[in-house]
């Protein structure tokens, strides 16, 4: 093959074109040829979870319609996954020319990740054609784009929260607000904030709850299509207000406010609602190693907030 462009018939070249890639390059691949004289041969050896005959089909489909008008000329294009992220590399059979390009597979799956593709590898193919004086040696066969870390994201949460303390037996209910990032490709750092309200009816009085804290949790996961689950441990803190009534024997109520902490275990689903937003759905469980006491005026305990609490958490997000 000569550094000069020969234009042959589309027949002619269809057949050539086969046959020079066919002994050029060997591998677990799928031949995507479309209307016009381009030919794409799709090597999927790094990304065994691709239908790569499907591919294919969608590819040609693709090229025929970017190609409209125009010569394309025979192409290698190498997939290489790395978890959520596909790089995707176009070689140029005629000239060399390499074009590259990577799609983010988190909230993308199915015949929708297929499609995205396909239009990927369509665009690379169009853009390598510009005439470039450089052989590809015999024999040679284009290096996959080896993997690197996949892009860090960042996340905002919203969800609303039921937590059942077991001393006292108190159900609290409340509103979160949450940030995450995602700073490799299984684990997620997870801040929140919360408020919560509830009550504690007692053999004297009823107490209400105001409380306001905050979390910090590590989480390691993994997913499969659209969805993902994820555990880990962190801590959480904050302030509660115990508010006394009067009693009816005319006791006058009266409310302290004190920090609460301790460590949490977190299990959480994920499930894909799109490109960015996704739902999830939470079981929190805890300690309080600080504990919070309200006494009568008579020194007798009234409520003490201490010992272990389990929450759920439903809400949803976007990925920013």
């Amino acid at each position: 093959m000569t550094s000069s462009r020969r234009r042959f018939p589309s027949t002619g070249l269809s057949a050539l074109g086969l046959a020079a890639l066919g002994l050029t390059f060997t591998g677990t691949a799928a031949w995507a040829a479309g209307p016009t004289d381009a030919h794409v041969k799709l090597v999927t050896d790094a990304c065994p979870g691709v239908d790569a005959a499907r591919l294919g089909e969608l590819v040609a489909i693709e090229i025929g319609t970017v190609g409209a008008g125009r010569t394309l000329y025979p192409a290698v294009v190498v997939l290489a996954c790395d978890g959520e992220r596909v790089a995707i590399t176009a070689t140029d059979a005629q000239t060399g020319r390499q074009s590259r390009t990577e799609v983010h597979s988190r909230v993308t799956t199915g015949p929708a990740l297929l499609r995205l593709l396909a239009i990927s590898v369509s665009e690379l193919v169009a853009t390598s054609e510009a005439p470039v004086e450089k052989t590809l040696p015999p024999g040679h066969e284009p290096t996959p784009v080896q993997p690197s870390e996949p892009a860090r994201r960042f996340g905002a949460t919203a969800a609303g929260s039921l937590r059942r303390v077991a001393r006292p037996a108190t159900w609290l209910g409340g509103f979160a607000l949450g940030a995450e990032f995602e700073f490799a490709r299984h684990f997620v750092l997870a801040i929140e904030g919360r408020g919560e309200l509830g009550s504690t009816a007692t053999s004297r009085t009823t107490v209400d709850w105001q409380a306001a804290s905050g979390s910090v949790a590590l989480l390691a996961g993994a997913g499969s299509g659209a969805w993902r689950i994820e555990a880990g441990l962190g801590m959480e803190g904050g302030l509660v207000k115990l508010s006394a009534h009067d009693t009816a024997t005319g006791a006058k109520g009266t409310s302290l406010s004190d920090p609460w902490a301790g460590p949490i275990g977190r299990l959480r689903v994920v499930r894909a609602l799109g490109s960015r937003a996704f739902a999830l759905g939470r079981i929190d469980g805890g300690w309080v190693m600080q504990r919070v006491a309200g006494d009568a005026s008579d020194g007798s305990a009234l409520v003490e907030f201490r010992g272990g609490w389990a929450g759920l958490t439903f809400g949803a997000g976007m990925l920013l």
